[in-house]
């Protein structure tokens, strides 16, 4: 895990320029050879999209080697299915994912290694020690991730509710019960009915609770042992009761919360900094927060690395996987993507930039994120990462929403996890 003042303190800057050149036999015009294609899959939506379609048009229009070809992919088992399909070899050449995620195909020799194809000075010292060790902490130490931005989860807050009732941002989850109850109380004698809180990414949840309950998601020994600790079992009852109560609501059944907290059925959730110019707040104002804490517990939240991560398709096909990459990280494509994407970036020459200063500096969900760097750390990668975060997710839906005991799930969960850090 690596400290985020770590991971944004940024080194020197970079530029990269791919050329190619056409030919002529004895004079005569020839018939222009076909661009390799490179796939490249992802989850975003909207206004990401088409920021990243953006970027693939002016790539493809720049040279005349590489075609890339971008496809949108569900978002629910994104990962298991790039699993599938790269093993398979019917993968594509790039995905829009977490770092950590090449460490499931390094061993076995399906990860692209950028470090072929780019110098230091396209990417090492364009970012900070922490960022480029998070791209080549796999066992062979090569450069299998390119780290495009960092995000993290916050809080964002009905603004208004939070002034009607005379409530503070809470800091602790204690805090934050308190101030749903007071809410939903309020709204619904009111005849106004409302959910008090919800988090997007159940897995998050999980692991930010383990952590600051003072134990670990996956420990120093790649195993997952503490899932099944009191103190983590009584947290979870604690929150099966919050929900019987209306006050929280683990799964949103639109899945994302940025939706129903738009249209003011949540007076507050937990999500995805980069999820800010997905709410539309209808008729009230805006407020973030730092993610609570276990009170008297570790100070703990999770930073987000989200990377181009590449795949071996043979040495043209890698090069043009690796020109796009590169391309994708140059200041004129970061920036604009980071503002699109509500993201911080890794990059100092970007970083360094008035127009990005302007737009951290005005961005109330940067402003919360920022407010949590001396306690952002960035999640374990291991090989057997994808099963654990499936089993932690699904022990928590198990034991909330099926209603089973709450250490019979997490036992089944942890054996699952730890079958998995085994292999």
């Amino acid at each position: 895990m690596k400290k985020l003042f770590k991971v944004l303190s940024l080194a020197l800057v970079a530029m990269m320029l791919v050329a190619c050149s056409g030919g002529s036999n004895g004079g005569e015009s020839e018939k222009p050879a076909e661009k390799t294609q490179v796939v490249f899959w992802h989850t975003l939506t909207d206004h990401d999209e088409e920021m990243v379609q953006e970027i693939v048009e002016k790539f493809n229009a720049s040279q005349d080697e590489y075609e890339v070809v971008q496809l949108t992919q569900p978002l629910d088992g994104f990962e298991a299915k790039v699993y599938e399909a790269v093993t398979n070899g019917t993968g594509p050449s790039l995905v829009w994912l977490y770092p950590g995620t090449a460490t499931e195909y390094v061993d076995e020799g399906f990860s692209l290694d950028f470090g072929q194809y780019l110098t230091d000075a396209d990417y090492k010292n364009r970012v900070s020690e922490g960022v480029y060790e998070a791209s080549t902490d796999y066992s062979d130490g090569k450069l299998h991730a390119l780290v495009c931005t960092l995000t993290g989860s916050i809080m964002f807050y009905n603004k208004e509710l939070l002034e009607k009732y005379n409530l503070e941002i809470p800091t602790t989850w204690d805090e934050l019960y308190d101030a749903c109850k007071t809410v939903v109380d309020g709204e619904k004698a009111e005849g106004n009915d409302i959910m008090g809180f919800g988090p997007d990414s159940v897995d998050v949840l999980g692991i930010d609770v383990l952590y600051q309950s003072g134990l670990s998601y996956i420990d120093a020994n790649n195993t997952a042992n503490d899932w099944t600790d009191q103190k983590f079992v009584d947290w979870i009852d604690w929150w099966k009761a919050a929900e019987a109560e209306g006050y929280f609501q683990l799964v949103d059944p639109e899945g994302y919360h940025s939706g129903p907290f738009g249209n003011q059925q949540y007076f507050c959730y937990m999500g995805s900094s980069a999820g800010m110019n997905y709410i539309t707040p209808n008729g009230f104002t805006i407020v973030t927060g730092p993610v609570p804490q276990v009170a008297g517990g570790r100070q703990y939240a999770e930073l987000t690395a989200r990377a181009l991560v590449g795949f071996a398709k043979g040495d043209t096909t890698d090069a043009g996987a690796a020109a796009f990459a590169s391309y994708f990280t140059q200041p004129e494509n970061n920036l604009p993507f980071c503002q699109k994407y509500s993201a911080s970036t890794p990059f100092k020459d970007v970083e360094t930039s008035d127009v990005y200063k302007d737009y951290f500096n005005n961005s109330v969900a940067q402003q919360a994120f920022a407010s949590m760097l001396d306690y952002l750390y960035a999640r374990t990668a291991v090989v057997g990462q994808t099963t654990c975060k499936e089993a932690i997710i699904q022990a928590l839906k198990t034991a909330v929403i099926s209603g089973e005991d709450t250490l019979t799930a997490l036992t089944a969960a942890q054996a699952q996890a730890n079958a998995a850090l085994s292999e």
